[in-house]
C-alpha cells in the first residue's frame, strides 16, 4: 500500500457512542487526541496489519477503522489530508446557538 509523502501512519476510526473521532494507542485503546496517537512507520505492513485486525474487533467501541498518512513533526503529528486535519481540529463551522425557548 502506498502512502506518498507520509512516513508514519495513524490508525483512526469513530466512537461508537459519540461519533467523534478516535485514534488507536499501542495498547489497544484509543484517544481523542492526534498527537498521542500510536505512530509506526509506513512501511510495516505487518504493524498494519494487526492493529487494524484488533480495530475491527473493537467494533462496540469504534466504527470503522482505517489507517492515514501523517509526518512527524516538533510537537507533534501532521496529517497529511485535508480530511485527517479537520478531522483532529474540530467542524469547520460554528456550532449552531439553542433554538430561544
Amino acid at each position: 500500500m502506498a502512502h506518498p509523502k507520509g512516513t508514519h501512519l495513524v490508525i483512526s476510526a469513530s466512537l461508537t457512542t459519540t461519533g467523534a473521532p478516535a485514534y488507536a494507542l499501542k495498547n489497544g485503546t484509543w484517544t481523542d487526541s492526534l498527537n498521542k496517537a500510536f505512530t509506526f512507520d509506513a512501511g510495516d505492513e505487518g504493524t498494519l496489519k494487526s492493529m487494524l485486525t484488533r480495530a475491527k474487533n473493537q467494533e462496540a467501541e469504534v466504527c470503522d477503522p482505517y489507517e492515514f498518512a501523517v509526518k512527524l513533526i516538533d510537537g507533534g503529528l501532521d496529517p497529511l489530508s485535508a480530511r485527517e486535519q479537520i478531522r483532529a481540529t474540530g467542524p469547520t463551522t460554528r456550532l449552531r446557538r439553542p433554538d430561544a425557548t
